[in-house]
């Protein structure tokens, strides 16, 4: 009935989304779904939002986002995106490339809803070549998420690691390929059918120096939060601080504040964190491998649904490598079994409406998910087949 019951719940949100509904509203409202099905009584549900709400994981999150959201409204209103797109047009003459490689220099850095970086970043040369929305999201959503494979930064892989006891070093090195494998889909479906707009020549130097520029924010994020190891919480304010301070008469502190702490997004993220709370609080995630067990299905199938399905519901990487790998544990009797239970999960992820970057790339583009989720099946069915070729063959 658990298994049910959170397919029930997710159906739910997915129709919604379907319909056009806000998708904060559609994840609210898959949320209470759930707690009625689990039995949970009207003034639980409502302690449990407001447990959910209150909690540091919520408003360190809500803190991140309001620190990126402010830093690029800094960004737009003293002209650094166009610095942006002056330094992609140097250091990649053909402008489509910068597209794909500054997504995937934002991915090196893990943090929540990163794509929200990235994307005031390709906006203008997306614009030029009139890419539609949900061009935009896709192109912005793929790349974002080439490293999460393999990138040692990543929460899931050093979680990973210490679950099934395998060096850091060996799940990367052992899982780069799917990294290589997703950004050539990448170029061959999404970069390459583009025009080719741009002379072909640039100054890599001026190009490296106008990034640099313009995006020292970032940098400042990375050295703080990757480099030093500080909480991303405290590497957002810091990045944010480092991008209004030395511009501070020239921005509307009115608008940066606005833009910051939209109703919206902040109701977007309460949804998000309250549907994961339910998730554990019902224990509903946990009775999902369990379940499967007990109907007796083949072993390789259970390594499959299980992460896929927690992987779509919290849309997550760490969370489907921390809630399904402690159960599949005894089934890791080989490294291909884990890199079929990981590349499970990331897709599972990939397709999830709660990820933060999915949801935040169609918000900021205008586009509709819909649309994306059709864009998105075919290189997503690619990477998934060439992985388990990868897999079976060479691990």
């Amino acid at each position: 009935m658990e298994l049910l019951y959170l397919i029930a719940s997710f159906a739910v949100v997915i129709a919604l989304i379907w319909l056009k509904i806000n998708i904060g509203v559609s994840i609210f409202v898959g949320s209470l779904v759930l707690t009625f099905l689990f039995g949970m009584s009207p003034s639980d549900a409502v302690m449990a939002l407001y447990h959910s709400a209150t909690s540091w994981e919520t408003i360190r999150l809500v803190l991140i986002i309001a620190f990126i959201m402010g830093m690029t409204s800094v960004f737009s209103q003293i002209g650094y995106l166009k610095d942006m797109e002056a330094a992609a047009g140097n250091l990649f003459p053909k402008a489509k490339y910068s597209l794909a490689m500054l997504p995937a220099l934002i991915g090196l850095m893990p943090m929540p809803a990163g794509a929200l970086v990235s994307a005031p970043m390709i906006d203008p040369v997306a614009g030029r070549l009139e890419m539609k929305p949900e061009e935009k999201t896709l192109v912005n959503y793929w790349f974002r998420h080439i490293w999460e494979h393999s990138w040692p930064m990543y929460q899931a892989i050093v979680i990973a690691s210490a679950i099934v006891g395998i060096s850091i070093r060996e799940i990367s090195t052992k899982m780069f390929p799917l990294t290589v494998l997703m950004a050539i889909i990448g170029y061959l479906m999404l970069i390459r059918p583009l025009p080719d707009d741009g002379s072909g020549e640039g100054d890599f130097r001026t190009g490296l120096k106008l990034l640099l520029k313009s995006t020292y924010p970032i940098l400042v994020i990375i050295l703080v939060s990757i480099v030093l190891g500080i909480d991303m919480v405290h590497g957002a304010f810091l990045g944010f601080l480092s991008a209004l301070i030395p511009n501070l008469k020239r921005v509307s502190l009115k608008e940066v504040i606005a833009h910051a702490l939209q109703p919206k997004i902040i109701f977007l993220l309460v949804s998000v964190m309250y549907f994961k709370y339910v998730l554990e609080v019902t224990g509903a995630v946990e009775a999902l491998p369990k379940a499967m067990l007990a109907m007796n299905l083949p072993v390789t199938l259970v390594l499959m649904v299980t992460p896929f399905v927690v992987g779509l519901m919290t849309g997550i990487s760490f969370a489907y490598v921390g809630m399904a790998f402690p159960l599949l544990l005894p089934f890791f009797t080989s490294f291909d079994r884990v890199a079929l239970a990981y590349l499970s999960g990331y897709m599972g992820m990939l397709f999830s409406p709660v990820h933060l970057c999915f949801v935040f790339s169609a918000e900021y583009y205008g586009a509709e998910l819909r649309k994306v989720y059709l864009r998105l099946l075919v290189p997503a069915l690619a990477l998934f087949l060439l992985g388990l070729l990868y897999i079976a063959v060479v691990l």
